[in-house]
Order: structure tokens, then sequence, then C-alpha cells
């Protein structure tokens, strides 16, 4: 794969990212900030600072490094720091999982016991299949390894590809963020599957972000 590809789609990852790092910094912002009143939506976050902490900080973290799990350049050329990230990267989706499973039980969700129900079999999903990557590469398994990887980011990416489709619905069609958030969400991880789906058919394809 030729550098500037590799740099391309490294930045294009950084691009997917990048909803969810604005929203998240901004919401992390607002936890240490005085309030008046406040909107349902936002009471929550400033009713239960500590909680949505220990998921923004470490998700932030999730998103920063994952994109460079995807990097053969900085695998090849420094293994050391990308089994450190590798590690980083799984810890900090362990942590930021937990937190929002704890997240959408005491808010309550935006949803209800759908959102919750979703909620917890994707966070489940991606900490299981971030275990999985880890038990692979361990024991040498490469391949298993990339594609465990690729299925627990394409899962917490869907936070962020839903924030895509809540700001379309909202410009397109004037749809507020607490009517759109539980069908957004479900575009968004049928998307990411669905491209995850696409590059397991096509493995060249698949193994060349890994190349």
């Amino acid at each position: 794969m030729q550098k500037a590809e590799i740099v391309l789609k490294i930045v294009f990852l950084y691009i997917l990212c990048w909803p969810v790092l604005r929203d998240s910094v901004s919401r992390l912002f607002f936890l240490f900030q005085s309030h008046g009143e406040l909107a349902f939506v936002d009471q929550r976050y400033a009713d239960h600072s500590w909680s949505t902490a220990v998921h923004l900080v470490p998700g932030i973290l999730f998103f920063l490094v994952g994109p460079l799990q995807f990097s053969p350049r900085l695998r090849r050329r420094w293994p050391r720091l990308h089994r450190t990230l590798g590690k980083l990267f799984i810890a900090s989706g362990l942590v930021s999982s937990l937190g929002v499973m704890h997240m959408v039980i005491v808010f309550p969700a935006l949803g209800g016991f759908l959102t919750q129900g979703v909620t917890y079999a994707i966070c489940l999903s991606m900490m299981a299949a971030m275990i999985l990557a880890y038990r692979a590469v361990r024991r040498g398994e490469i391949m298993q390894h990339m594609r465990w990887m690729r299925f627990a980011f394409a899962l917490g990416l869907t936070v962020s590809t839903a924030r895509i489709y809540i700001g379309l619905a909202d410009a397109v069609l004037s749809v507020p963020f607490e009517q759109s958030f539980t069908l957004a969400s479900a575009l968004g991880l049928a998307t990411n599957l669905t491209v995850v789906a696409y590059l397991e058919r096509r493995p060249k394809t698949g193994a060349r972000l890994n190349e």
C-alpha cells in the first residue's frame, strides 16, 4: 500500500471520529462549569457528572488511538509503540463501555428500554471483540487479531456515525436530537456493520487496512 493511501485512510478514520470527539470534549468541559436551569437532556449529565466523566475520558482516548491501530507503517516501524497503543485502545474501550452501560441505566436513556438494550448489546459485543483481539495476538493469530480489532472499532464508531445521521435529521428534516437519537443510533450501527461485512467479504481489501 502506498504511503499516501495509508495516510488518507487514517485521516478518513479521524474524520469519522470527529463528531464524537468534538461532542465528547464539549461535554467534558460542560461538566466542570456552573449551570442554571437546564433542559432535561443536559440536566442528566450535570446530575451524574462522575459517571459521565468515566465514560467520556476513556472514550476520547479510544477514538484518538483507534485510527492509529490501522496504520501499517506504525506497526512495522514502531512495533512496541503499536502494542502499547493497542493496549491503551482496548483498556479505554473497556472502561468507556462500562461507563456508558452504567449511564443508560441511571440517566435514564433516551428511548428507554430499547436504547438500554441496544447499548448493552453493542458494548458487550465490543468488549468481547477487544478481548478476543488481545487473545488472538497473544497466540500469534494476526489475521484474527485484525478482524476482531476492526469489528471492535466499528462497534465503537457507531456513536460517531449516529451523530452524522442526527445532524442530517436536524438539518434536512428539522427533527430534534431527542426524536432522532434512537433511529440514528440504529442506522449508525447498521452502516458500520455493513462496511465491516463488506471488508470481510473482500479479504484483500480488508487486509490492506492493516498491511
